[in-house]
């Protein structure tokens, strides 16, 4: 029995040492190394594998795989100090173009400017455990997450979470040496996998850390155009911190993708679970457009009438509202509306336009009348209403030329002009318009 305890404590002894940071003892490669294919054993063996304490030992073994080297590596590290890190000399180094690679025992570091902007796993390290940039952090990840299903009664709930923070912050570290080299792509695939042990819940973080961190894996998978994955971040965070900026994100995404259904019911959706945001009236205005785009002209109709309501005086509403009319077959209620924007706005371009059009067409159909009646009673009557008209419409056509910025609708206005004017004999005017109508 004796004999038998001794070679217990003995197997603790050297059990807790090759682990220990003392300074009595230094931690190996070596060491590292055979833990790890220790830890790949066990879990081969069914007893072993069913235990909690096998997948808290291989997260934390993969954890030191992963760490051993690279524990203190950032972007933007120096030459200097990667000496000091590795504790021992470079076995090499080359340059290609503007940039230094230093190769050590088990990496080899790319450096630009004296700055390490990349490093790859090399030699044993990278045969064994390296197949990619992280799959030491990957088999952590798997064995903590193991370990958490096991873990019936929460005694390990913790050292679980705290562990699988640990490696979801390494995971978002590595993210950042391609993300600071303009490749969205690769840093995508580290946050995401940083953003689904995250959004788990167990790594025990405040609602506002845990947000922050599925918000930027939704950026950077936007930033990708991995617009599905990053939907599904801002999706999470909307699970229990929703707000409209997520929701903005989303519908920017869906835009992206070109899923306008979809994109519409973002829009309604946040409308109706912020109906009172200061952003609702973008979300509104961006909701009208998407059904006029789609021609849901009755959608968009009952939303502006609702928008109108809470403010009647904002004349795009009320321009659209009139577009809308018109497109509906509603002539006398676009008028109404285009003569409601032109209360309020005199000089307001589109509906000068929009206006002037519907009331040349309405002064050439009492012309067309009039000739009807050439040469009986009501003729001339007839032909006073319609120039009447027409008169009317360069009004509004002047007023449009000469308040709007847009190109396109002043050369168009000034083509009314100049064809309207001939029309009523006012030829001086008619040339005016053609001029300014060649100098567009």
């Amino acid at each position: 029995m004796k004999s038998k305890v001794i070679l217990a404590l003995v197997a603790l002894f050297f059990g807790n040492m090759a682990f220990s940071q003392t300074d009595e003892f230094v931690m190996t490669w070596n060491i590292v190394e055979s833990e790890a294919k220790k830890s790949d054993a066990d879990i081969a063996n069914p007893k072993k594998a069913a235990k909690l304490n096998t997948w808290t030992e291989r997260g934390r073994k993969y954890l030191m795989v992963y760490t051993f080297d690279a524990e203190n590596i950032y972007p933007g590290t120096t030459m200097e100090q990667l000496p000091l890190i590795m504790k021992s000399g470079a076995k090499s180094a080359s340059t290609k173009g503007d940039t230094t690679i230093q190769t050590f025992e088990r990496m080899e570091f790319y450096c630009v400017g004296g700055k390490v902007v990349k490093y790859v796993r090399a030699g044993r390290a990278k045969e064994n455990f390296f197949p990619t940039q992280t799959a030491a952090l990957d088999v952590a990840a798997e064995a903590y997450l193991k370990a958490s299903e096991l873990d019936v009664d929460k005694k390990k709930a913790k050292l679980i979470g705290d562990q699988l923070k640990v490696v979801s912050d390494y995971l978002q570290r590595e993210a950042l040496f391609p993300y600071y080299a303009g490749d969205y792509v690769t840093a995508s695939k580290y946050y995401t996998k940083a953003g689904n042990i995250v959004k788990t819940g167990l790594t025990g973080e405040p609602d506002s850390v845990r947000a922050a961190v599925l918000k930027n894996c939704g950026e950077i998978n936007k930033a990708a155009k991995n617009y599905d994955q990053a939907i599904s971040f801002y999706n999470d965070i909307n699970s229990f911190a929703p707000s409209t900026n997520m929701y903005a994100n989303i519908y920017f995404c869906q835009l992206m993708k070109q899923d306008t259904a979809s994109a519409i019911n973002t829009l309604q959706k946040v409308l109706s679970e912020f109906p009172s945001d200061s952003n609702s009236v973008s979300f509104l205005n961006q909701l009208i457009d998407m059904y006029i785009k789609t021609n849901q002209v009755d959608n968009a109709t009952t939303y502006l009438q609702k928008a109108i309501e809470a403010e009647p005086n904002n004349t795009a509403y009320l321009f659209n509202l009139g577009y809308l009319n018109e497109s509906n077959g509603k002539e006398d209620e676009a008028v109404a509306n285009y003569e409601k924007v032109l209360a309020i706005d005199a000089n307001e371009p589109n509906a000068n336009f929009n206006l002037g059009r519907i009331i040349a067409e309405r002064g050439n159909a009492k012309m067309k009348e009039a000739d009807k009646l050439y040469g009986k009673k009501g003729y001339q009557a007839k032909v006073d209403e319609g120039k009447g008209l027409l008169k009317k419409s360069c009004n509004c056509f002047e007023l449009c030329a000469q308040n709007t910025q847009d190109k396109g609708l002043k050369k168009n206005a000034y083509y009314n002009l100049m064809r309207l004017y001939a029309q009523l004999g006012m030829m001086d005017k008619s040339k005016a318009a053609k001029a300014q109508y060649d100098s567009i």
